[in-house]
This record gives C-alpha cells, structure tokens and sequence, in this order.
C-alpha cells in the first residue's frame, strides 16, 4: 500500500471512511501551514469550510481536494458515518495514570487497529456500536478521548508538529467497542 497522501486519502475513502483535507505542519512559529499566529491546532485543523461535515468517499472530490492541496493532512470522519469510534489516548494530557486507574478497576481495551500519533500517544479504532456516541474530551478520565459521531481523527501518513501518525497494527478486522 501507498503511504502518500493524496493516495491514502483514496484508500481510506475506498474502505467506506469519508475523508476530508486538513492543514499540515507549517514552517516557523505558528507550526501550521494556514499561518495563524498561536494556531490552536496545528496541522489537526480542516481547511474546507465545514470541515468534518465536508468528509466524503466520493474519489473525484477527494482527487480534486489532494490536487489542491498535495500535502494536506487526512482526516477521517468518525461516528456512524464511517462505522468508527476511535478512542484518542494521550499521555501528555493525563492519560498514563488513566490508563493505571483503569487497569485497576479491570477495564482494558481490546486490541484493534492503532495508530502512534505525533506526540507519542495512540488512536485505538473500533467498530461503531450503533445508535449514538457522542465525542468527548477526558471521556474516561485526564488524557483519553472519544471520537464518536461527529468527530474526527487525524490519519496516517498524515504529519504532526512532532512527527508523523504511523499504524503500528494494521486495520484488519476493528474490534468491537
């Protein structure tokens, strides 16, 4: 498979996951390429103008978005919409001792399709359960995230501030949330 990402785009929205452009890493301060100073989310933000709601499997517009845009990060629509939760782990935010209280407690979460984000943290995939999950911030307490229905996630080979989004297990079958 392909790691360019123009052409992941295209797989991604081959796979039944809408996908949409989003800024990439840009050159000085402001660590995004639509020149914001003190941009809030560098390379994580969309550049259509409804972002996520512009999310499509339609390849001629995903063709035309990337020939636009070549170096424009993937983003993936999560919810019903995709058929994907994703469940965001972050460690610099808390999640580390999240994680700890959870295993505690004999939570733990299956394995599935990960992603090793930029800032050395996880997206964990899973199959959408049906009916509605709602994104949220600290979902399961400091530092873990959902991406449910009307959110999205950065994908790979998308590139962070810190480096790029890389599978480190491969989307084969998603577990079940």
């Amino acid at each position: 498979m392909t790691s360019s990402l123009p052409a992941m785009a295209a797989a991604y929205a081959s796979h039944g996951w809408p996908v949409f452009p989003l800024h990439s890493p840009g050159e000085g301060a402001t660590g995004c390429d639509c020149r914001k100073d003190n941009c809030p989310h560098p390379a994580k933000h969309p550049r259509t103008l409804h972002g996520v709601l512009d999310a499509t499997t339609d390849l001629d517009k995903i063709a035309r978005w990337w020939s636009m845009w070549p170096s424009a990060n993937i983003g993936i629509a999560t919810g019903a919409v995709s058929g994907l939760v994703v469940v965001d782990i972050d460690p610099r935010n808390g999640a580390m001792d999240t994680l700890a209280r959870l295993a505690d407690e004999g939570k733990t979460f299956a394995k599935t399709a990960q992603v090793l984000t930029h800032s050395g943290g996880w997206h964990l995939y899973y199959q959408h359960p049906g009916g509605k999950v709602r994104s949220a911030s600290n979902a399961l307490g400091a530092g873990i995230d959902i991406k449910g229905d009307g959110g999205y996630v950065v994908a790979p080979p998308s590139r962070g501030i810190n480096g790029p989004y890389v599978w480190q297990v491969a989307v084969k079958e998603l577990a079940a949330l």
